[in-house]
């Protein structure tokens, strides 16, 4: 049985751990890490203090080696001292980190396999937010497949990222007019609405009113650098996804 510990209220699994790292589920409403030392959101770092022995001397990023957006629920490794944090993050420079979401889409994809290779820039007026660009921002490589379709019009789909930029995979699938159900921030309105038209009204509004962006990291698997043994790590759909799932078949 997986082991799990609770933080405010939250219920935050171990999935695997050894005297290096560890690798938790991360509950979607969860901060992965404070904005600045004056945040008072919960996170999901702050909640490793009485979990686990982390010294890397990074305060307000102890232990954290890599991110996951507030609402996205899923796999996140933890680091627990300076030199399993540095030897991460090299391997995820160099791109040898292999991590799988699955997301509820509004659309369909057109083929079974695709690889967005867009950037990644700023938005100008909304800071927070990113947009595909031609010229400009970070090259992104998202890998596409599609796993399921229902109604016609929603897609479950399995994105693997190759690069890790901020809200890489909600920008891309949107540039592809696949925007993720849920996501308050990069969405189609008309055409979600259109893409509903041949459901149930029960259905119709669980899936427009479903509260947050359905993405979820599901699975990871990577070369121990430390005791270089293969991991490979996967965690179930939560609940409200496992149930927009239900309801959609």
């Amino acid at each position: 049985m997986t082991k799990s510990y609770n933080y405010k209220d939250f219920r935050i699994e171990i999935l695997y751990e050894d005297s290096d790292i560890a690798i938790l589920n991360k509950p979607s409403g969860l901060l992965t890490h404070k904005k600045n030392e004056f945040d008072n959101s919960p996170s999901l770092q702050e909640s490793l203090k009485d979990q686990f022995a982390i010294n890397d001397g990074e305060n307000f990023k102890e232990g954290i080696v890599h991110r996951l957006d507030k609402d996205t629920s899923g796999i996140i490794v933890i680091t627990k001292n300076l030199l399993s944090k540095n030897k991460f993050r090299e391997m995820f420079k160099k791109r040898i980190i292999k991590k799988n979401y699955y997301a509820f889409t509004y659309g369909i994809l057109n083929q079974s396999n695709i690889e967005i290779s867009k950037n990644i820039l700023r938005n100008k007026i909304q800071r927070t937010k990113f947009n595909v660009s031609d010229n400009y921002g970070k090259n992104a490589i998202t890998k596409v497949s599609n796993i399921k379709t229902f109604y016609g019009s929603i897609s479950l789909l399995d994105c693997e990222i190759i690069t890790g930029r901020t809200h890489q995979i909600r920008v891309h699938l949107l540039s592809l007019g696949l925007p993720i159900i849920g996501d308050k921030d990069y969405r189609l309105s008309k055409e979600e609405k259109f893409r509903l038209t041949n459901m149930t009204d029960n259905l119709r509004s669980l899936v427009s009113l479903f509260p947050r962006q359905a993405l979820h990291s599901y699975k990871i698997e990577f070369d121990h650098p430390i005791l270089e043994k293969h991991i490979k790590i996967t965690c179930d759909l939560p609940h409200d996804m496992k149930d927009l799932n239900k309801n959609l078949q």
